[in-house]
């Protein structure tokens, strides 16, 4: 059975591939664990990526942890997700708050 555990659009920067932010609608499923993600601006349905987070990392970046060479205004409330085939995820949060949340939500799952 898959449970929808968190859902939030947030803005993404995926790692060596990107390096202007997208917003993406996120959606963290459990069993198995596994963040999918949608372009909110495509009436498409299907997930444009995602992956498991089995033996994923994650943690709360500061304001300076973005990669040099990154467009856009980086407002703060950092998270990075480190995928087992080390592909790294940075994502922004609204708050503080929700950032943790989403932290702990990914730690329960991977």
């Amino acid at each position: 059975m898959c449970l929808v555990i968190h859902v939030s659009c947030l803005p993404l920067i995926q790692g060596h591939k990107r390096k202007n932010w997208k917003v993406r609608l996120f959606v963290l499923r459990s069993e198995p664990g596994y963040l999918h993600y949608y372009d909110p601006s495509k009436d498409d349905i299907s997930p444009v990526g995602g992956f498991s987070l089995r033996s994923c990392l994650v943690s709360a970046l500061d304001d300076n942890g973005v990669p040099s060479g990154v467009k856009g205004k980086v407002q703060g409330n950092l998270l990075k997700i480190i995928t087992q085939f080390d592909t790294h995820y940075y994502i922004q949060a609204p708050s503080r708050q929700e950032r943790m949340d989403w932290i702990e939500a990914i730690r329960a799952q991977s």
